[in-house]
C-alpha cells in the first residue's frame, strides 16, 4: 500500500476518534461505546447536544462544522468522511480571532430571527408574544444590594443585553453604556399577591431602541419567609440555550458581592465575534438545496382551524392551560424512542401531530418548533438569540400505528434539521400568502420539547426553586410544551391566543395528547 494512503487511512481514523471523544466529552457516552454507524440521535444526543458536539469539534478541528450537517451526516463515519472531503475554511479576515471582532462597543448585525423580531417590536412596541420570561421561588430573603449588584454585572457582562437595536440599512445591534435596568422590589402579604405583582411586573413592555431590553423583579411575601425573584427578556436577546448561563451568572455574581468580593471580570464574547461566529459556517453549506428542500416541503401546507373559534376578542392576553403528564412518561417516551432509533423530541411531536390532525380535521398543518442554531463555542458563552424557527411536517393521520408514525415524523425532523440554514423569514416568503393575510402562513401552532436547564439559581444559604410564571404572550395561536424535570416527571403547558383559540380546545388537546401519548407507551 502506497505511504500516502496509509498516511490517509491513519488521519481518518484520527479524526473518527476526535469525533467520537467529542460525542463522549458532551454526552457521557464512553468512547468505546459510541459506534461508527450509529446516528447521534440514536445514541440518545439531544439537539442542544448535538450543537455542543459541533461546536467542540469546530475548536478542535479549528473550522467551521455546520450545525446543519450533523444531520445531514450523523454518524461518525459519515460525519467523518464529510470532514475529509471538504477544505478548511481560508478566510481569514472572518476568523473569530481577528482583532475587530473583540471591539466591545462595535456593532453587529442581527440574524434573520432576531431582525424579524426587532421589526415586529418596532411596529407593535406593545406585543408581548416574544417577552421570555424566568422565576424562582426563593426560601427566605435574598440579600438586596448583591442582588441588584448581580443584575448590574450580567447587564454589563452581557452585551445583547446592554445594547441598542436599530436599523440603518439593516437592523443592528450597538453596545451602550445604558444603566442596567433597576431591581424592581415589592413587599405583599401572600404567595398569590407576589405570583400576581411578579407576573404584571414580567409582562411590562420593552423598548429595544433606547436599550430598555429586560428587567429583574423580586417581590418578598410578608406572611411567609419566601421570596419570588424573576426576570424578562425580550426574545431578541435571550433563547432557551441562554437561561442557564443567564442564571448561573446571576447566582455567581449574587454569590461574589454577598461575600464582599467581586465576581469574576471575564467578559462575554464581544457582538461582532458572535456575529461573525453566528455566520462562519455559511460557506460551507448548500443553501441552494436548503432552499430546495424547504420549497417542496412547505409547498402544500394548509392552515389549522381550531375547534369552536375564539373566545375573546383582539388583544386580549394570552391564556394558559396546564397539566402533569402520567408518571413514568419520560422515561418511556425515552425507551421508545431508544427503541426506534429517534429522538424523544420526535415521539412527542408525532404524537402532537396525531393529536392535532384528530381534533382539526386537517392533515397538511405545518407545527413550527425552534431549533439550537449554537454550533460554535462562542455561542454557547452568549447570553442572546441563537435560534431560527423551522416548519415540521409530522405525521398527521390519526390512523397510522405507532411505530410507523414516529419513524414517519423522525424522518421529516431530521429532513427539517439538515436544512436549518434557511431562515424562516425566507421560507414563509416561499409559501407566498396574501398579502392581505393575517395568520403565519406556515403554521398556526407551535411545539417545544423544553429539555434545556431552565436555569439554576443557587444562592449561598437560600434554597431557590425554577417555576414558570404566568406567559405575558405566546409567539403562535396555540403554544404548547413539554417539561420534563430533573426527578423523571413532566408537566403539558398550553398557551393560546384567545383571540384564535378557545380554552376548551386546549383542554381537549391537552387530554387527547395525554392519553394518544400513554397509548404509545402502552
Amino acid at each position: 500500500m502506497p505511504a500516502g494512503t496509509r498516511h490517509d487511512a491513519s488521519a481518518g481514523a484520527r479524526l473518527r476518534r476526535t469525533i467520537a471523544e467529542s460525542v463522549s466529552e458532551v454526552t457521557g457516552t464512553p468512547v468505546a461505546d459510541v459506534p461508527a454507524d450509529v446516528t447521534l440521535t440514536a445514541l440518545g444526543a439531544t439537539s442542544l447536544e448535538i450543537g455542543r458536539v459541533c461546536a467542540r469539534l469546530g475548536t478542535v478541528l479549528e473550522r467551521p462544522v455546520p450545525l446543519s450537517q450533523m444531520y445531514r451526516t450523523p454518524t461518525v463515519e459519515s460525519l467523518a468522511a464529510w470532514l475529509e472531503a471538504t477544505a478548511p475554511a481560508a478566510d481569514a479576515d472572518a476568523a473569530p480571532g481577528a482583532p475587530a471582532l473583540h471591539a466591545p462597543d462595535a456593532q453587529a448585525p442581527l440574524s434573520a430571527t432576531q431582525a424579524f423580531m426587532f421589526m415586529k417590536h418596532v411596529f407593535n412596541p406593545g406585543d408581548l408574544s416574544l417577552h421570555c420570561v424566568r422565576s424562582w421561588r426563593i426560601a427566605g430573603r435574598p440579600d438586596r444590594a448583591a442582588l441588584r449588584a448581580a443584575v448590574a454585572h450580567v447587564h454589563g457582562k452581557h452585551r445583547y443585553l446592554s445594547a441598542e437595536y436599530q436599523f440603518k440599512d439593516v437592523p443592528y445591534a450597538k453596545p451602550v453604556d445604558v444603566p442596567a435596568p433597576p431591581l424592581a422590589e415589592f413587599l405583599v402579604e401572600t404567595e398569590k399577591d407576589a405570583r400576581a405583582v411578579l407576573a404584571r411586573e414580567l409582562a411590562r413592555p420593552f423598548n429595544l431602541v433606547t436599550g430598555q431590553v429586560w428587567r429583574a423583579v423580586f417581590v418578598a411575601v410578608r406572611q411567609e419567609h419566601l421570596t419570588l425573584f424573576g426576570f424578562a427578556v425580550h426574545h431578541v436577546a435571550f433563547d432557551g440555550g441562554s437561561a442557564g448561563l443567564m442564571a448561573g451568572d446571576l447566582a455567581r455574581a449574587y454569590n461574589a458581592f454577598k461575600a464582599g468580593a467581586e465576581p469574576d471580570p471575564a467578559p462575554a464574547p464581544a457582538l461582532a465575534a458572535v456575529a461573525a461566529a453566528r455566520d462562519a459556517h455559511l460557506p460551507h453549506v448548500d443553501l441552494d438545496a436548503q432552499r430546495a428542500y424547504w420549497r417542496e416541503a412547505v409547498r402544500d401546507v394548509t392552515q389549522a382551524d381550531f375547534p369552536g373559534g375564539a373566545e375573546a376578542p383582539r388583544g386580549t392576553p394570552c391564556r394558559m392551560v396546564e397539566a402533569p403528564l402520567p408518571d413514568g412518561t419520560v422515561a418511556g417516551v425515552r425507551a421508545l424512542a431508544r427503541r426506534l432509533g429517534v429522538s424523544p423530541f420526535a415521539v412527542y411531536l408525532s404524537a402532537y401531530g396525531q393529536t392535532m390532525a384528530e381534533l382539526t380535521g386537517s392533515s397538511g398543518f405545518g407545527v413550527g418548533t425552534p431549533v439550537n442554531r449554537r454550533g460554535n463555542t462562542v455561542m454557547f458563552d452568549t447570553v442572546g438569540c441563537a435560534i431560527d424557527i423551522l416548519c415540521l411536517r409530522p405525521e398527521t393521520d390519526p390512523q397510522t400505528p405507532v411505530e410507523e408514525a414516529v419513524t414517519g415524523t423522525a424522518r421529516a425532523v431530521l429532513d427539517a434539521f439538515a436544512a436549518q440554514d434557511v431562515p424562516v423569514s425566507e421560507v414563509a416568503d416561499m409559501k407566498r400568502a396574501p398579502a392581505s393575510a393575517s395568520r403565519n402562513a406556515l403554521f398556526q401552532t407551535m411545539f417545544v420539547l423544553q429539555d434545556n436547564n431552565p436555569g439554576d439559581l443557587p444562592l449561598d444559604g437560600l434554597r431557590s426553586d425554577f417555576f414558570r410564571p404566568d406567559y405575558p404572550g405566546v409567539a403562535s395561536e396555540v403554544y404548547t410544551e413539554v417539561w420534563p424535570a430533573a426527578d423523571g416527571s413532566a408537566r403539558l403547558v398550553i398557551g393560546y391566543q384567545p383571540d384564535r383559540a378557545s380554552g376548551d380546545f386546549c383542554r381537549s388537546l391537552a387530554e387527547r395528547f395525554t392519553a394518544r401519548l400513554t397509548a404509545y407507551l402502552a
